[in-house]
């Protein structure tokens, strides 16, 4: 209790002074509440340019994807240990062990997922960005691999392009957030919006919920989870992602959730 208040009273400084054209909350009954966002995704800004940069990474992850039912459930699972490098816009996979479990019956699948994962380095040597894009878009990983901007459009020449709400103090994981929301200006598909989570003592983000601004229309949901930590080093590296994409098709659905947890980080090449 005594850390939510504290939280409470730093929210409270937040909005304490009104700046004209930044977006409003209205709490309940109808009471409308300055809410300077702008000037926290500045800090926020200032903030992610002092870590250091980010070029290039490798980590250890551990991997479901999973094909659902229509309650959610799986009903394919596919469990990955790899390594994983990425190198600029480029990410590629080292297989360590693959196995697949459906109906209670589960099969070793390393050497087909070796295969693919070296299909597909191969195919990114000589893709474009949209091309890269589309191919992590149709296997249900569009968004593990995305650049820290189109995740956290903080800085000036991003956020232009959105509007910014804060939502008031909340928790995570029982500790004290700041809880940020996203709207992008553009309904395009390329555009992602939703939820951020803010360290109040540090402007680190703990955690974006996302979406896509617009669904094409095969597309029935598509949302995106990346919790993030801060290395000794300083760099801020991802500890999870989780996508849960529904494709509803004539003749079937497509559900599938990806999770992936990395650890190990190794820092450059």
């Amino acid at each position: 209790m005594r850390t939510l208040a504290k939280l409470s009273l730093i929210f409270l400084a937040l909005i304490a002074s009104r700046e004209p054209g930044v977006a409003q909350s209205s709490p309940p009954g109808g009471a409308s509440t300055a809410a300077p966002a702008a000037e926290l995704v500045a800090k926020l800004a200032d903030h992610l340019a002092s870590y250091p940069k980010l070029e290039s990474w490798q980590a250890r992850a551990h991997s479901t994807t999973s094909f659902m039912t229509s309650a959610w459930k799986p009903k394919k699972t596919t469990t990955t240990a790899k390594i994983v490098t990425a190198d600029g816009k480029r990410w590629s996979e080292d297989i360590l062990s693959a196995v697949e479990t459906e109906d209670g019956r589960t099969r070793d699948v390393t050497e087909k997922m070796r295969a693919e994962a070296a299909e597909r380095a191969e195919k990114q040597r000589g893709s474009t960005d949209a091309e890269r894009k589309d191919d992590q878009r149709s296997r249900g990983r569009r968004g593990l691999d995305m650049t820290r901007e189109e995740v956290l459009p903080f800085s000036p020449e991003k956020r232009s392009g959105y509007d910014f709400t804060l939502k008031g103090p909340s928790d995570l994981d029982g500790a004290p957030v700041i809880v940020l929301q996203s709207r992008s200006r553009v309904r395009a598909e390329d555009k992602l919006e939703g939820l951020y989570y803010i360290d109040p003592s540090t402007f680190d983000v703990l955690r974006a919920e996302l979406t896509i601004a617009k669904k094409p229309a095969p597309l029935k949901r598509m949302e995106m989870t990346v919790d993030f930590r801060v290395l000794p080093e300083g760099h801020q590296v991802m500890a999870r992602a989780v996508m849960r994409m529904h494709v509803g098709l004539v003749v079937k659905n497509i559900r599938i959730e990806a999770v992936e947890t990395y650890t190990d980080h190794k820092i450059g090449k």
